[in-house]
């Protein structure tokens, strides 16, 4: 075998390059075993001192760690590397009644307990920027849409306090993952435990694990938790690219709703007028990563014998890139909620069609002239047609046009002056007082729940 194939199998069978990211989490795991093993006097004192003041200097020095197979090698050749001479070998001793197999996990869920709590903060700071958006723009009427089409009015307040409940459902979908992750596996060894007698219970305690595992095989084999939790970061990640997506909408000047900052937006090579969404356009395409994760980890778990097998060794790639893609969304989308401004004229523009205001000359009808709704609707349906024909606004038809298009109904000038009053969009607003609806009493609700549920997660 020349030198050249040696060095592509050493590559090959290599992971070093990318769970060096777990050297912190590896050191703190084999510190925790070794105390361990010293109380059930596996190990002595004297050995395990200086094995414990070697771990302890190399967290607070990760880049020194040197490179080897995989993590949990390079830290055992570092403290061979730091010992003298004749005592190499004591470096060994971290690998007594464990093996690499129970240590990757722990390692993982050390990591992945420690981003959960990083990703839920940022999910809050979010839902924060939102929330104070919609205080400074309570009252703002805008149209809402469905099929991307005008359908009804709603408070910009409302309509953006979605946003902040979506995420909520986030850090639900996270704090519960959180409990299988945090659940300690070291002490089952490569998978079928030790005969060692140690103390699992302290190791998960000293490593503040809530949980121990209950079967080594399991343990070992698992990849589950993993697999939830790149599962919410791609929910996760969904909301934010349909977040995206409306607010690359709203910046189109023929919806001209908000306005970013120059920073927040990237101009063309050619087009000098050109102020492009790039950093939304870029989340929404950095979703499509996260949920092919997913699919990736899904598809190395799916045919694995138990209990581990090296292709295992794989996981940790879509786990580090999901992490590292989902909290720069977050902190981007932060940032655009906190940046972007409303441009209330086109808000109140976009009221220009006051076809929305039908749903609630329906149900006008449907009150005052105790009809079915159905009947209504028919009636509601061939008043708007006949304004699209006449290319007049639906509150701008008089009480001969009303009484001609609503028959048999016939409405008098007291009823009329009724229906002109209620077919006004703050009024219609502000009378879908139903639990959480878009009224201004409603949206305030919304928010002084947002903010004590805020405090309690």
């Amino acid at each position: 075998m020349n030198i050249s194939d040696k060095d592509l199998l050493k590559k090959f069978v290599s992971s070093f390059d990318y769970d060096k990211i777990l050297a912190k989490y590896d050191i703190e795991n084999n510190i925790a075993y070794l105390k361990n093993l010293v109380e059930i006097n596996v190990v002595n004192k004297k050995d395990a001192k200086k094995i414990l003041g070697l771990l302890t200097n190399l967290k607070k020095n990760l880049p020194k760690i040197l490179e080897s197979e995989d993590i949990h090698f390079a830290v055992e050749k570092t403290l061979e590397n730091n010992l003298k001479n004749k005592s190499k070998s004591l470096a060994g001793i971290i690998r007594t009644a464990r093996s690499r197999n129970d240590l990757v996990v722990s390692d993982e869920r050390l990591y992945l307990k420690e981003e959960i709590e990083l990703i839920i903060h940022l999910i809050k700071e979010t839902i924060l920027a939102i929330i104070n958006l919609a205080e400074k723009n309570l009252d703002i009427i805008m149209c809402g849409n469905t099929h991307l089409q005008p359908a009804q009015p709603v408070l910009f307040s409302h309509y953006i306090l979605s946003f902040a409940w979506m995420l909520e459902r986030d850090i639900e979908r996270l704090k519960d993952c959180y409990i299988r992750v945090n659940v300690s596996v070291l002490g089952c060894a490569a998978f079928a435990g030790t005969t060692f007698n140690i103390d699992r219970i302290k190791i998960a305690n000293y490593l503040g694990f809530k949980n121990v595992s209950q079967n080594s095989v399991d343990s070992v084999s698992d990849r589950d938790f993993i697999i939830e939790f790149i599962s919410c970061c791609s929910v996760l990640m969904i909301h934010l690219s349909r977040i995206c997506e409306e607010f690359i909408l709203w910046l189109n000047p023929n919806f001209g709703y908000i306005e970013l900052p120059k920073e927040l937006t990237t101009g063309s090579s050619i087009m000098p007028q050109k102020q492009n969404p790039d950093y939304l356009e870029l989340i929404r395409g950095k979703s499509a990563k996260v949920i092919g994760n997913l699919v990736s980890i899904l598809t190395l778990m799916k045919g694995l014998p138990l209990t581990y097998n090296r292709d295992m060794q794989e996981d940790k790639i879509y786990l580090f890139n999901s992490v590292d893609e989902t909290k720069n969304s977050l902190k981007v989308i932060n940032k655009i909620f906190k940046e972007l401004r409303l441009n209330k004229k086109k808000l109140l523009q976009s009221l220009k069609f006051d076809y929305i205001l039908a749903t609630e000359f329906a149900n006008f009808l449907v009150n005052k002239f105790k009809i079915e709704f159905k009947s209504a609707h028919k009636i509601v349906n061939n008043c708007v047609n006949y304004c699209k024909e006449k290319e007049i606004r639906l509150t701008s038809m008089n009480i001969e046009e009303y009484n001609k298009l609503l028959s048999p109904i016939k409405i008098d000038k007291k009823i009329f002056n009724e229906l002109k009053v209620r077919l006004d969009f703050g009024n219609i607003v502000n009378s879908t007082n139903s639990f959480g609806g878009t009224s201004v009493k409603q949206v305030k609700v919304q928010i002084k729940n947002l903010k004590k549920m805020l405090k309690s997660l």
